[in-house]
């Protein structure tokens, strides 16, 4: 039997940097998370931090702000 040529029908489809239907569903399955009860929760406990990442935080804050400043 002889093998599909690359041209065929049956290969996918070369999208370079970057797959517009695997970014879909990536976008989809995110906004169905987003949008559930599940997700919302996640969303409240998003801005809690331990005591022991204050300071990371603060510190990366600090970092942050000197480059944007930088630009």
């Amino acid at each position: 039997m002889p093998k599909p040529s690359p041209d065929s029908q049956d290969a996918p489809e070369n999208h370079g940097e970057g797959n517009p239907e695997a970014a879909d569903r990536f976008n989809t399955a995110e906004q169905g998370f987003v949008n559930s009860a599940r997700g919302k929760q996640k969303i409240q406990k998003g801005p809690e931090v331990r005591p022991e990442e204050e300071g990371d935080l603060t510190e990366a804050e600090k970092l942050g702000r000197e480059r944007a400043r930088g630009q």
